[in-house]
């Protein structure tokens, strides 16, 4: 299993090193792949295998939301919107989309996709994931997006780690078993520490106190991400998102713990005027 991990990661973060090296293009093509099978899976999740997969309902509410998020990100990046006004068109659109394919779905209770949170999730998916476009919009914008994953990753690891062989207390037990305090506070400390480091490293142009904040909110948010999408999965009743990643799952199961910390990354990064 490790070794199809470390195979699979291997083709994977040149992919990603290459969409952040290209700038706007790369990531908004990266951003909308990803969040096209991010759709497709969370279609998944929400049928049941004997249920056509084909529905032009549960697609559109699905595959909608990241290519809305796609244009409307092209759009603040090029500035036909602001980036301050990208959150609340995405929010209302998706609202919309809920009301009037959610509601009209209830009527439909021997379907999974009745279920609400599905329909959000798949918002908060296109949400999240509309901000990447955005940070390379950013004078440090391609540092910051290093910085959200490379932080986002050590805060995974040493959480898994310290989890695994120090762990006492469950954090979430319902949700996740396997996750513990002693992990998750370790896991936000290791953030605290990276952030600074890859400020001081790649000279993003926080100070110190400001790295450590971000840190620790990317530490806290990568673990939140987390649980949210494992409390989806087991909504579904499924261990992993999908399997296009051999050794990893689906993509959401890559993604959970990045996409929200693009959020905090950003609204920082802007408040401080990067």
């Amino acid at each position: 299993m490790l070794r199809i991990r470390i195979i699979s990661a291997s083709v994977g973060v040149p992919l990603v090193l290459l969409a952040i090296w290209l700038g706007f293009p790369g990531i908004i093509a990266l951003a909308t792949v990803a969040g096209l099978i991010a759709g497709f899976e969370i279609h998944l999740l929400m049928c049941p295998a004997t249920y056509y997969l084909g529905s032009v309902r549960i697609v559109s509410i699905t595959m909608g939301p990241p290519v809305l998020a796609a244009i409307s990100s092209w759009m603040a990046a090029n500035d036909q919107i602001t980036g301050e006004q990208l959150p609340v068109i995405l929010v209302i659109i998706f609202t919309l989309a809920l009301l009037l394919r959610g509601i009209g779905s209830l009527r439909r209770k021997s379907l999974r996709s009745s279920d609400w949170v599905f329909w959000v999730f798949a918002a908060y998916v296109g949400l999240t994931l509309a901000h990447a476009p955005l940070l390379v919009g950013l004078d440090s914008g391609r540092k910051l997006i290093l910085m959200a994953i490379i932080t986002t990753f050590v805060v995974d690891t040493v959480a898994m780690l310290v989890g695994v062989y120090a762990g006492r207390s469950r954090l979430a037990p319902s949700i996740s078993p396997k996750k513990s305090w002693e992990g998750a506070v370790a896991g936000v400390v290791a953030g605290i520490l990276v952030a600074i480091a890859i400020d001081v490293a790649f000279e993003v142009g926080f100070n110190t106190s400001t790295a450590a904040i971000l840190g620790g909110s990317l530490g806290v948010t990568a673990i939140l991400g987390d649980l949210y999408e494992s409390w989806i999965k087991r909504r579904a009743g499924v261990k992993d998102s999908g399997r296009l990643i051999p050794g990893h799952g689906g993509i959401l199961d890559r993604l959970d713990s990045v996409i929200p910390c693009l959020v905090v990354v950003y609204w920082i990064g802007v408040w401080n005027g990067l």
